[in-house]
């Protein structure tokens, strides 16, 4: 049997990306009723508008969100609450296991009371998933014993090579591999703890290639984002579905590059960081998480940005999450 399948519990090896702010219950459950594994984001769920059913997904607006260094919108108490509504939308329409990501740049857990919150939360809910996101550290020991002690089995973005063999010695269950040119050296340097091929893909041959090369699943973003289900403005997914790769502009924020629709402000962060802007600077003049909120919610490419697969060439239709994940399973089996 597949190890990620067998780890996870779930009938396809195909993992949902979670887009920060651009998750809810719905959507997860959508991708874990199909057999795959949906993941729930950094404030799933949150909405800057009014909200007639509850007030925990309606703060203070803030005019920027997210803050280079909590890398957060919300206070613990509002983001624990706000996803423990997401965890209900999400056992309403589904059984089968979904996870949650949890993100912290500290390494000891005790250190972050966000983070801290959710563990408590996923302890309570019984969520037994966890994608770490360590905004470019490796998780610590002190985290994965943490997270062990209370069920959950961990996976996590993984950069370097040198790096996998203390991730493996920390006991990290499942390594992500985002570097498809060397993946079969990721797959080798692993040894047992299985790889997801984390490449942001739309093209179903390099998928099935990432298999080849020993993945053991993907996971996968941009796909998820343009389905019918998915948060995104509609008119961000029509541009998404109509665009051309050679026009997209690319910048780096924090640790991660970035592929945007062209528009004002994502060409303006692609100028910072062609002149070599510090990419914390970059990160604050798109205001935060507030830019992708702005460009991938609410299609506003004057104040936001987007962020999707460079190779979206490959994204014809806006189809369902069913339709979505049948497809791409056809193609990697």
């Amino acid at each position: 049997m597949n190890k990620i399948c067998q780890l996870l519990g779930i009938k396809i090896p195909i993992i949902h990306e979670p887009l920060h702010t651009l998750t809810n219950g719905k959507m997860i459950a959508s991708i874990s009723e199909t057999g795959a594994l949906g993941i729930l984001g950094i404030n799933a769920g949150y909405s800057i508008k009014p909200d007639a059913t509850t007030g925990v997904s309606t703060p203070i607006f803030q005019q920027q969100l997210g803050r280079i260094e909590n890398h957060s919108i919300l206070d613990a108490m509002q983001e624990r609450n706000l996803m423990n509504e997401q965890i209900d939308q999400a056992l309403a329409h589904t059984f089968r296991p979904f996870g949650m990501e949890i993100a912290s740049s500290c390494s000891n857990p005790q250190e972050d009371h966000t983070a801290m919150e959710l563990v408590e939360l996923m302890r309570k809910r019984r969520i037994t998933i966890a994608l770490f996101e360590g905004f470019g550290k490796t998780i610590s020991k002190n985290w994965v014993d943490l997270l062990h002690f209370n069920g959950i089995k961990i996976m996590q973005v993984i950069n370097k090579i040198d790096d996998i063999k203390k991730v493996n010695e920390h006991g990290i269950d499942i390594i992500i591999c985002k570097n498809r040119i060397k993946l079969k050296e990721f797959v080798k340097a692993s040894g047992k703890t299985p790889v997801l091929a984390g490449d942001d893909i739309t093209n179903p041959n390099i998928l099935t290639d990432s298999l080849k090369k020993g993945a053991q699943g993907v996971f996968l973003k941009t796909i998820f984002s343009v389905t019918q289900e998915s948060p995104v403005s509609t008119k961000i997914k029509k541009q998404i579905i109509n665009a051309d790769k050679q026009k997209l502009v690319t910048f780096k924020m924090n640790s991660y590059q970035i592929y945007s629709l062209p528009g004002r402000l994502p060409n303006k962060l692609n100028e910072m960081y062609n002149h070599g802007v510090n990419t914390n600077d970059i990160f604050n003049a798109a205001k935060g998480y507030q830019g992708l909120i702005n460009g991938m919610m609410y299609g506003n490419l004057e104040a936001g940005y987007t962020d999707i697969a460079a190779d979206i060439n490959h994204l014809k239709t806006c189809k369902s999450i069913a339709q979505a994940v049948n497809n791409i399973s056809n193609n990697i089996n």
